[in-house]
C-alpha cells in the first residue's frame, strides 16, 4: 500500500511531536524524582530533581514555541497555546503599565489607566476563548 498524506506526518508535525514527547519524558523524569526525594531526601536526589524542573520548564517553552511556528494554526492545541501567550504577554505589560501611572500628570494617568482596563478586558476574552478548547484538548 502507497503511503498518503494521512498516514505521513508533515515536518511541522513531527518537530511538534518530538517536542511533546520531550516535554513528556522530563515530567516523568521529574515526578520519579520528587518521589524518590520525598521517599529518602537525600541532597543529591534534590540537586538533580531541581536541575530536571529546569529542564522540564525549558522544554515546556521549546514545545510551545515549536507549536506557534510549526503547528497548525487551526489545532486546539495552538489555539490554546496562543491566547495562553496573548494573557501572559498582557498581563506582564498591565504590570509595567501600572508601574508607571504614578508621578504622571493627571491626563497621563487617566490615558494609562484606560489602557490598563482594556488590556484587562481583553485578557478576560482570552480567557474565555481559550477555556473550551482547554476542555476539548
Amino acid at each position: 500500500m502507497a503511503p498518503t498524506a494521512a498516514t505521513n506526518p508533515s515536518v511541522g508535525d513531527s518537530i511538534v511531536t518530538s517536542r511533546l514527547l520531550i516535554v513528556q519524558s522530563k515530567r516523568l523524569m521529574l515526578a520519579s524524582l520528587d518521589r524518590r526525594f520525598r521517599l529518602h531526601g537525600e541532597d543529591s536526589v534534590g540537586k538533580r530533581r531541581e536541575r530536571v524542573r529546569d529542564e522540564a520548564a525549558q522544554a515546556n517553552l521549546t514545545y510551545r514555541s515549536a507549536v506557534l511556528t510549526w503547528g497548525l494554526s487551526t489545532s486546539h492545541e495552538f489555539r490554546l497555546i496562543a491566547y495562553s501567550s496573548l494573557t501572559n504577554l498582557a498581563e506582564a505589560l498591565v504590570l509595567e503599565l501600572r508601574e508607571t501611572i504614578t508621578g504622571r500628570t493627571p491626563r497621563v494617568q487617566l490615558e494609562l489607566a484606560t489602557e490598563v482596563e482594556i488590556l484587562e478586558d481583553l485578557i478576560q476574552q482570552w480567557r474565555q476563548k481559550s477555556r473550551p478548547v482547554a476542555a476539548v484538548a
